[in-house]
């Protein structure tokens, strides 16, 4: 049996929101292993939320730049050990000029970014040295580059504060009128408040399916609900799931009435064009 300290009990608080006794009882009944008791407390119904606890990751900010044309755009996560470095000047402008050189050099990974050349020295190499200049690690967490090339438009959306950001690209041959740029503005802000996993059903993960259905019938099975029953309830379930993180599917953040898709068909019929979500990528300070 490993060793249950107070350090790994607050550790896995920390990671899910549960309380110190829960989260006790969750390493004991798992010898220890922590990710295995962030899923058990998750199981139990515990866990608020389950989160990769990583200091260096805690904070930082989120910048995105747009070209004039409103077809290509980029997304970085520069992150930092606390608000006080993410709001300074430098950390900031440095954020900015990643953000751009990601958008000039059309780089869609943080390896990419890391190579590329600033000034006379690679971001790598800038990095290291902005850590030492303000005395706190400085990481390179997240980098994203979207193309509307073949029709369609770049939208992005940062919350104030700079902790979440979203770009989504929209395929349409109305990207001039603005019904449709109100659009991707309220399409914008919607994942950043409900974090989709998908845009619709069918880009889900066949990994996150099956993690999400054995999770259900573990449930169920703890519930003790009937042997018989269970595979309706993992449906019900997984189908709530689905359109609870379907971006499609997920209710309006203005109407609960409506869902995103009756949002796209309204504005598709005002405009007489087609009108689709192509993809989207959300970035979170703090978050995995």
């Amino acid at each position: 049996m490993a060793e249950i300290t107070a350090q790994l009990v607050k550790q896995l608080r920390d990671m899910t929101g549960a309380g110190m006794m829960d989260c006790k009882k969750a390493l004991l009944e798992t010898n220890g292993d922590i990710e295995a008791a962030v899923e058990f407390l998750r199981k139990a119904g515990i866990a608020k939320a389950a989160k990769k606890l990583d200091r260096e990751a805690k904070d930082g900010r989120i910048e995105a730049v747009l070209s004039e044309d409103g077809r290509k755009g980029a997304m970085i996560a520069l992150s930092s050990e606390t608000d006080f470095v993410a709001k300074n000047d430098e950390f900031i402008d440095f954020a900015k000029k990643l953000a751009m050189l990601s958008m000039e050099k059309a780089i869609a990974s943080v390896e990419e970014l890391e190579k590329i050349s600033l000034g006379e020295k690679t971001v790598s190499d800038a990095i290291t040295e902005l850590i030492a200049k303000i005395g706190e690690n400085i990481k390179l967490r997240k980098v994203e580059y979207f193309d509307a090339n073949d029709g369609g438009f770049v939208l992005q959306y940062i919350h104030p504060g700079n902790k979440v950001g979203v770009m989504v690209e929209l395929s349409t041959s109305a990207s001039g009128d603005e019904r449709v740029r109100n659009l991707a503005k309220e399409i914008a802000m919607q994942i950043a408040f409900s974090n989709p996993v998908a845009v619709s059903r069918s880009e889900v993960p066949q990994e996150v399916i099956e993690k999400e259905k054995k999770l259900y019938e573990e449930q169920a099975r703890e519930e003790g609900k009937p042997d018989a029953a269970i595979p309706k309830i993992v449906e019900g379930r997984l189908r709530k799931f689905l359109e609870e993180n379907c971006l499609l599917e997920q209710e309006y953040i203005r109407d609960s009435d409506k869902k995103i898709f009756d949002l796209i068909d309204d504005t598709s019929r005002e405009v007489g064009e087609e009108i689709s979500v192509r993809r989207f990528v959300r970035f979170e300070i703090g978050a995995a």
